[in-house]
């Protein structure tokens, strides 16, 4: 029997009042079968991470609305979902303050499930250019639930960043120096917050 395939798409949000949705299924007029994802209380500078069942994904199986200023807290009772194959999740921000992106526990948690390069994007953009210019951020991360190892499933990500310059561009690389520390650097495409 061939595979059936869905639309999966995951919004975050960088605009007040605008909650974060995940779409399951093709939802315009000629395709009415999409069924749209929110948080049941949604809030302005927070995270929210919703666990769908992998056997029918159009189902929410339970969600945190974590706010922005708990960036570095991972919410209770989270394990139980996310160490269990039969899920998938999402995190997905929702008019997240810069300075508001993940620390510590939260920041290790994120990891753990599949974060990377887009997330350390956000935490270079904060720890070097701060407030000032960049002021919200989004973050999406989704992949399945289960046991990290011995190889960790394939985990997506994506980050975003608004300006108050509509035109300004950013390329974020790093100096690398030789492998004994010492001089020469090189450019490399990687991204340094610390």
């Amino acid at each position: 029997m061939p595979s059936t395939f869905l639309p999966y798409t995951i919004t975050s949000t960088a605009h007040e009042k605008v909650k974060p949705t995940v779409c399951i299924g093709a939802a315009f007029t000629s395709h009415p079968n999409g069924t749209y994802l929110h948080p049941d209380n949604p809030q302005d500078d927070s995270y929210w991470i919703v666990v769908l069942d992998a056997k029918n994904p159009r189902q929410k199986v339970k969600e945190w609305v974590v706010p922005g200023k708990d960036n570095s807290t991972v919410p209770g009772g989270i394990d139980t979902y996310m160490n269990d194959p039969d899920y998938i999740f999402a995190v997905a921000t929702q008019y997240l303050d810069i300075t508001h992106v993940p620390q510590g526990a939260f920041y290790k948690f994120l990891a753990n499930y599949g974060a990377g390069q887009e997330l350390q994007k956000l935490e270079q953009l904060y720890a070097t250019l701060g407030y000032g210019q960049y002021g919200r951020v989004g973050y999406i991360l989704t992949g399945p639930c289960g046991p990290r190892t011995p190889v960790a499933p394939a985990s997506y990500e994506v980050a975003s960043y608004t300006s108050s310059s509509a035109y300004a561009a950013i390329l974020m690389m790093s100096l690398e120096s030789m492998p004994s520390g010492a001089p020469p650097y090189g450019i490399s495409n990687t991204y340094t917050w610390a």
